[in-house]
């Protein structure tokens, strides 16, 4: 997710790397540690889900998409094999209470790929388009893709560990090629009755194939977050904190009021049938 128009052209700086600790499902680890696309492991030859939430701040690798407030979530999964589709939703909100806007509320994410097991090692090959219906004109263009490569892998009995790459040749807001650089792990920490916890967090980097655009710099960052996930059956709670090497200032063109990158601790609670 991004921040929207020329005056938000520090979303670029959100094409960043994350690495993940992956929370108890495949699902929750996308939605608590990295965002909304990641498909689910293909076990069975097919499997669907759905699922619905809310968060208290929709963040996407470190930068609130929702100037700190609370918004709903939702989106599907469907895998055959090794192939898998998908689709989520989100509430965004890319207007400055200042300068306003590019006037889009919604975010709809559509992605799909391959997840390939050789020799312990899960592989994960995929497209993800993010596009944001109704943007208003006179902004820079929010919609891009992504082609995503990545692997993880049991490094130990309860332990879990990945590394994605994420590489879009034009990023949002017209940016140009960002490379974003993603590992995760994830370890199980306690098990009272039927409620499963456990322990993930994110780490990662970003890099941009330009130094600026425009008038605007563009400055690699990294950013990182830690967390805990009660699960229970079909319904999940994460507990998170995030941070950057950014503050908001950081952010080009930015004015503190949408696209805050400093601190944050967020409450996400799903459903998933």
């Amino acid at each position: 997710m991004a921040l929207g128009g020329i005056s938000k052209i520090g979303a670029g700086l959100l094409a960043g790397a994350a690495l993940a600790l992956s929370s108890t499902t495949a699902m929750s680890a996308d939605l608590y540690s990295g965002g909304l696309k990641d498909g689910p492991v293909a076990v069975n030859p097919f499997t669907w889900s759905v699922w619905a939430g809310g968060t208290s701040d929709y963040i996407f690798r470190g930068i609130s998409q929702n100037r700190r407030d609370g918004t709903l979530q939702g989106g599907a999964d469907a895998s055959y094999g090794i192939f898998y589709v998908g689709t989520s939703l989100s509430g965004v909100n890319f207007d400055s209470t200042i300068s306003g806007g590019p006037d889009t509320h919604l975010e709809v994410d559509v992605y799909g790929g391959i997840k390939p097991v050789w020799n312990g090692i899960t592989f994960d090959f995929g497209v993800i388009s993010y596009n944001y219906p109704n943007q208003a004109p006179g902004f820079t263009e929010l919609n891009f893709v992504e082609l995503k490569a990545g692997a993880s892998k049991t490094l130990f009995s309860d332990i879990t560990g990945g590394v994605t790459f994420f590489y879009s040749p034009d990023y949002t807001g017209e940016l140009g090629g960002a490379l974003a650089i993603e590992g995760t792990l994830s370890k199980p920490i306690y098990k009272y009755s039927d409620v499963d916890f456990t322990l993930s967090g994110t780490v990662g980097h970003q890099m941009f194939e330009e130094d600026k655009v425009g008038v605007f710099k563009l400055n690699d960052y990294t950013y990182g977050n830690v967390g805990v996930t009660a699960a229970y059956k079909a319904f999940s709670l994460d507990l998170r904190y995030w941070n950057t090497t950014l503050e908001d200032g950081d952010l080009p063109g930015g004015d503190g009021t949408v696209g805050q990158a400093g601190s944050a601790f967020v409450a996400t609670a799903k459903v998933t049938y």
